[in-house]
């Protein structure tokens, strides 16, 4: 299985979106004698690429694969009935079923054609590797990050709001790179006004959709204005975490499967205190305000007591620090 998790990786997550990465190896005596992956949004199943890739036909070989086969018509043809209709399978191996429901079935369809079906190979690493796609239909919501660039006393603006720019080029470039594999990215609308920011990936991929929280209509001669935002006015009246669950369900809807928060310190400490995210993006610049608007109304150290620090990379001046939620890790 764990090959077959290689085979997946070989896909660039963009290309295959809005499908999951999925890798597939056929065994024979216990010998990989066929590979496949599912190369982009459109194309043949990881399945059917490795049953195809086979130069002769065989019998009671078994079939290792990350996510349970589809057993609906999409753009293609539903993978189990190709590995049925195949008749070289005595087994089939199942890292986790698929938690998308229009695509589940798989399973039983494999048993009712006598094929024996196992489950839960390698199943943490095969989620894993589908982190925003299983976030997204388990829990119904986006796959969310937070991000922010703060200074090293902690501070993500001057007093009055200024704030161009913490971090170099560097690790800017890395943020339009994250831009641009996430479906859609969040700010609050002090942000917008006070930066004017343009919100895209800077051409390093596809730009994200634009989600903005506002009270009040945008000025037409803001950049994102002309971007066609998507607009949810916050409602005072009622606590923060109301309002971003009602945002979340609504972009559920809009099948936006990954979203990244950028939003200033009004924004990031609502959704670090209701609890809607899964990732933390922190980026450090050695540059210090001694005063200023900080990242986090509140203190910081009893939340990171809930996260895991999983990497931190260093730039020319500024380092990136990467947390997750440690029940993402289990």
């Amino acid at each position: 299985m764990q090959q077959a998790i290689n085979e997946a990786l070989k896909a660039d997550p963009n290309k295959v979106y809005p499908n999951p990465l999925v890798g597939c190896v056929i065994v024979k005596n216990d010998k990989i004698i066929a590979r496949g992956y599912h190369k982009a949004f459109g194309t043949k199943h990881a399945e059917v690429n490795a049953i195809e890739s086979l130069n002769t036909p065989v019998r009671d070989a078994d079939l290792y694969v990350t996510l349970e086969p589809c057993a609906h018509f999409g753009n293609n043809p539903p993978c189990v009935d190709a590995i049925i209709k195949s008749k070289m399978f005595k087994k089939v191996i199942i890292a986790i079923a698929d938690p998308n429901e229009k695509a589940m079935g798989g399973i039983d369809k494999l048993k009712k054609a006598n094929i024996e079906v196992e489950i839960g190979d390698c199943q943490i690493e095969a989620k894993k590797i589908n982190k925003r796609f299983f976030t997204f239909f388990e829990n119904k919501r986006p796959f969310i990050i937070l991000k922010y660039a703060r200074t090293q006393d902690g501070f993500i603006a001057h007093l009055d709001g200024s704030s161009k720019w913490i971090t170099r080029e560097d690790a800017r470039r890395d943020v339009h790179l994250t831009r641009s594999g996430c479906d859609a990215i969040l700010v609050g609308r002090n942000t917008i006004e006070q930066d004017n920011p343009s919100l895209d990936s800077h051409g390093l991929g596809k730009d994200p959709r634009i989600v903005i929280l506002s009270s009040k209509p945008l000025s037409s001669s803001l950049k994102v204005s002309k971007k066609n935002p998507i607009i949810f006015q916050t409602l005072s009246e009622k606590p923060p975490e109301n309002n971003i669950k009602i945002v979340l369900d609504n972009l559920f809807k809009e099948n936006v499967q990954s979203l990244l928060v950028e939003g200033g310190e009004k924004t990031i400490t609502s959704f670090i205190q209701s609890g809607y995210f899964d990732e933390i993006h922190e980026y450090i610049s050695p540059k210090k305000f001694n005063e200023g608007i900080p990242f986090y109304r509140g203190d910081f150290d009893t939340i990171r007591s809930s996260l895991d620090l999983v990497s931190e990379i260093s730039f020319s001046s500024d380092i990136k620090k990467t947390y997750k939620k440690k029940c993402l890790q289990d």
